[in-house]
């Protein structure tokens, strides 16, 4: 049995160094490599079959673009930067320049206000100046006239005195008594109505405090 195995792989060997020789001869004559086997003349249609998937095979790729300069690619990134910095500093410019002028109107504004603010303070303090004076000449005015009732009244008898002083304001009769001396006020106001002489002499105790 071992035997025949060994004759057997040594027929297979002897077989397939032939069919390799063959091939080789083939090849050596006619510059292609022949055929180890005849095709089947019982199977056209796979031959004609494998001829047409041959004819209808996809076309090759086209080549791959060139792959771009990686320097080339940096210096152009660069110069991207560098004209988006320009522009972001010509922006930045204007804004300033912009600014400066609205800060000049600003300042010319505050100025023109200061001016103003200056101006009608003048004129308040003008004007009351002029009040005061006014004010001060109408005291003066109404002291004096004051003074000449309390006169007056003092060198009338107290009886005619408190009849007038009866019809006279209230207001009126007591800044009249309140700068006449006490002696002729109490003289007075001896004659006058109750209820007004309670009234003037409240007052007078009110002042006099």
């Amino acid at each position: 049995m071992n035997t025949l195995k060994r004759w057997v792989v040594g027929l297979l060997v002897n077989l397939i160094i032939v069919t390799i020789a063959f091939v080789g001869v083939s090849y050596m004559h006619s510059g292609q490599p022949a055929p180890v086997l005849a095709a089947d003349p019982e199977k056209p249609e796979t031959a004609s079959a494998e001829g047409e998937n041959t004819e209808g095979a996809p076309a090759p790729c086209p080549e791959c673009p060139e792959c771009p300069d990686p320097a080339k690619v940096v210096l152009q990134g660069l110069e991207d930067k560098k004209k988006a910095v320009a522009e972001a500093s010509e922006k930045l410019a204007k804004e300033k320049k912009e600014l400066e002028t609205y800060e000049a109107q600003i300042d010319e504004k505050i100025e023109s206000l200061t001016a103003l603010k200056k101006q009608i303070e003048a004129d308040m303090a003008r004007l009351e100046e002029k009040k005061s004076a006014k004010e001060r000449q109408e005291t003066a005015a109404f002291e004096a006239k004051m003074n000449r009732l309390v006169k007056m009244y003092a060198s009338m008898k107290p009886k005619a005195a408190a009849e007038i002083v009866n019809k006279m304001e209230l207001s009126v009769a007591y800044e009249i008594f309140l700068r006449m001396r006490e002696v002729s006020a109490s003289q007075i106001l001896a004659f006058v109505e109750s209820e007004k002489a309670a009234k003037i002499s409240e007052r007078l105790a009110f002042r006099k405090r």
